[in-house]
């Protein structure tokens, strides 16, 4: 879930080669999670969450752990501003990577639906690779000349530490997209909703609410998108919730047609590959991977 801080985090120490691998865990809500330790300790199942800032730890664990605090900051969550107290964490480690000087907000466990969120602070200049059709997962150092031949890539900007990807649109309507694993379903801004219904070119919708990590709910509209591109690629038929969500505002985008796609949409793909130190993102096809096989049995 698109999720800032304020003042930002520390940054973590150099990725090792080779990456991590883990297996990736089911949330309820289908997002995905990795088993983390924190000094020495656990592990406990984080979800991994490209829209926040910050990891994350849920009270009743930095609890558990008797962790120092640290300064409080402010959470800007879908829902809006609000206090946090933090806390230092020791060691963080997933896989052989090892993680230090997080400083961690603490936020209520029933609201993360976990036990913490992976930030981008965990996640600098790294490449995490969701592999949705093997439920594997890897996170290890970027890797700006490597080249999947049957991926298609698609180019990203920064913006305050998020990638969004360019030669994007939704229903022919130029949009800022940004891919959110910490969210289920898609979330557009209203410089969305109301630029397609200018262009008649909106969905019919019903009105939905969600519940934000800091336990505050967000009310917005419903509708299904008919058609997403990114670069050379394409989703159909895509669930969108508009809303007037407060990062929208904080990331200078309210006024520009923004969506965060969340982990439902980047699911309908065999293999999602994020790479923040390259600033690109490597999609694999459903079926893609399927023929690549085929074709080496045949030539083998």
């Amino acid at each position: 879930m698109l999720m800032l801080c304020l003042p930002a985090a520390g940054q973590p120490v150099p990725a090792l080669d080779p990456p991590a691998i883990v297996r990736t865990l089911a949330a309820s809500d289908d997002r995905v999670s990795i088993p983390i330790h924190i000094g020495g300790r656990g592990p406990w199942n984080f979800i991994v969450d490209t829209g926040s800032q910050r990891t994350v730890i849920s009270r009743n664990l930095a609890d558990q752990l008797a962790l120092p605090a640290r300064r409080p900051v402010t959470i800007v969550s879908m829902a809006g501003r609000s206090e946090a107290r933090t806390v230092a964490l020791p060691r963080l480690g997933y896989g052989k990577e090892m993680i230090d000087d997080i400083e961690a907000p603490v936020l209520e466990a029933d609201h993360l639906g976990a036990a913490g969120l992976l930030g981008l602070d965990s996640l600098h200049a790294k490449r995490l690779l969701l592999n949705f059709r093997t439920g594997r997962m890897e996170i290890g150092a970027s890797r700006p000349s490597w080249r999947d031949p049957n991926a298609i890539i698609v180019e990203a900007r920064r913006r305050k530490g998020q990638l969004i990807l360019l030669h994007s649109d939704a229903n022919g309507l130029k949009v800022n997209i940004i891919l959110d694993t910490g969210t289920h379903l898609s979330v557009g801004n209203l410089a969305l909703r109301d630029k397609l219904i200018r262009k008649k070119r909106a969905p019919s919708m019903s009105e939905v609410s969600l519940i934000s990590v800091t336990g505050e709910t967000l009310t917005g509209q419903l509708g299904r998108i008919g058609k997403i591109r990114m670069g050379p690629i394409s989703l159909t038929d895509l669930p969108v919730m508009f809303a007037d969500a407060q990062p929208f505002r904080e990331l200078g985008l309210a006024d520009k047609p923004t969506l965060l796609l969340g982990i439902q949409a980047l699911k309908m793909f065999d293999r999602v590959a994020i790479d923040f130190g390259r600033g690109k993102i490597d999609f694999l096809m459903p079926g893609a991977s399927a023929l690549d096989r085929q074709r080496l049995a045949s030539t083998g």
